[in-house]
């Protein structure tokens, strides 16, 4: 994403770590699912960590209200559920399969091992931080530059430009009214954005890009 980009998608941890390091998180055994499969499941015990190969998921909480939380998109490159597996509690969210994915399944103590070998962990301490930073940042701010700086992150991570996606979901990750990312959507206009039931397509990221970079930009 620019340098102008207020908000500044966390860095994966592939880009974190050495080389070696990843092709050895890869290596375990992988599996293929589905989109709308889930892949963890929160309240579940961390016995495994997750390595995204390919594809996006969405990492979505549940309150005790039954109300869903969008928290993030993760795309290739990330490692999932390992909260859970440094701090031996249950799992904090879902992660659900928004395209076809492929993971590497890590065993908890095989991976404990590996950040142990690897001096890995203040890496995945920085990488919260910065996942931690991200979510703050989606919402707070105006409405028009955090969908722009969204939707840009979702076309990078997945490297599409039409994706599937509906405003509830955008509505949840920004924690705004799904009435207020339909008017931000009309004021971009279906020739930057174009916008279906269940599907969004980015058409002019350039516009994007310098809206969500405004406010850095002054």
């Amino acid at each position: 994403m620019s340098e102008l980009t207020r908000i500044s998608p966390a860095r994966v941890l592939r880009e974190l770590v050495p080389e070696s390091a990843w092709e050895g998180l890869a290596g375990f055994p992988r599996w293929s699912r589905p989109a709308g499969a889930v892949l963890l499941r929160q309240g579940e015990p961390g016995k495994c960590v997750l390595a995204l190969i390919r594809g996006v998921v969405k990492v979505v909480r549940g309150d005790l209200e039954g109300r869903d939380r969008l928290l993030a998109f993760r795309g290739p490159g990330e490692v999932l559920g390992e909260v859970a597996v440094q701090d031996g509690g249950g799992r904090l969210a879902h992660v659900l399969a928004v395209s076809r994915c492929e993971v590497a399944v890590i065993p908890a103590d095989a991976f404990q091992d590996f950040v142990e070998r690897h001096d890995l962990a203040p890496q995945l301490a920085r990488h919260a931080h910065s996942r931690l930073r991200e979510q703050t940042e989606a919402c707070e701010g105006d409405i028009d530059q955090r969908l722009a700086a969204a939707l840009l992150h979702l076309t990078e991570i997945s490297g599409a430009h039409s994706l599937s996606l509906t405003r509830v979901e955008l509505a949840q990750h920004l924690g705004v009214g799904r009435n207020s990312i339909s008017e931000a959507l009309e004021r971009f206009g279906s020739h930057r954005v174009r916008f279906g039931r269940t599907r969004i397509e980015v058409l002019d990221a350039p516009y994007l890009r310098r809206l969500a970079g405004r406010r850095a930009a002054v």
